[in-house]
């Protein structure tokens, strides 16, 4: 690993992994808002000078939405919506996460305590399609009032062989029935997450006892 540039708010580092180069860019925003002003412009230019795949995570110690943090008044700050304006104009994609929905907090008591998602992994479109499979765990709170944030490109997975992930089949939408089904099946009742498992347990039924009729005569 080798270090590209540094400052008080970011180090920049290139990883060698044999022929494969992959940008790693590690973030400590500072916790006032004027302190951290130009840092979205620092970054820009440093990953203008990047080639190939490009992480960009740590604490950026600002939020995108608001469902990332417990309480408040409601509203955005102006702050957050530079940082989520960055973002989408970088542009960088959001990795996502698995385990606690909050990576810092303050307060003991529930009535004290303020909670937010203020540490974060960004990766560019190329990082993302080269590893698909790649996630972002929050693990527990040790000693810092943050968690650390474990990054796995290519993590291990054991899966029944017999288990294939749905797929949505174009040639589904040529068929005469389908779009009536799909205005039949939906669940309004449901929110959306919950509503897209139920029609998929409909299409893959659908998908074998009508539509698969059609393959096998093929």
């Amino acid at each position: 690993m080798e270090v590209v540039d540094s400052s008080d708010q970011l180090i920049s580092t290139k990883l060698l992994n044999g022929e494969e180069v992959i940008n790693i860019i590690v973030v400590y925003a500072a916790p006032t808002v004027s302190r951290r002003s130009g840092l979205w412009a620092q970054l820009r230019e440093v990953m203008c000078g990047v080639v190939g795949s490009l992480l960009v995570g740590g604490d950026f110690n600002t939020i995108v939405r608001l469902d990332e943090r417990s309480g408040g008044n409601g509203r955005l700050s102006q702050d957050s919506v530079t940082f989520g304006d960055w973002i989408n104009k970088s542009p960088l994609i959001d990795m996502g996460f698995k385990g606690k929905q909050f990576t810092w907090r303050r307060g003991r008591e529930e009535r004290t305590l303020v909670a937010k998602r203020l540490d974060r992994v960004l990766c560019c479109p190329a990082t993302r399609l080269r590893w698909q499979e790649a996630k972002v765990t929050h693990l527990p709170f040790l000693s810092s009032n943050h968690v650390p944030l474990y990054v796995q490109l290519s993590p291990e997975t054991v899966m029944d062989p017999r288990w294939r992930p749905f797929r949505f089949e174009a040639a589904w939408m040529k068929h005469e029935c389908f779009k009536d089904l799909l205005l039949a099946s939906w669940r309004r009742d449901l929110s959306t997450p919950d509503a897209l498992k139920q029609l998929e347990v409909t299409l893959c039924r659908w998908n074998r006892e009508v539509f698969g009729v059609v393959q096998r005569r093929k």
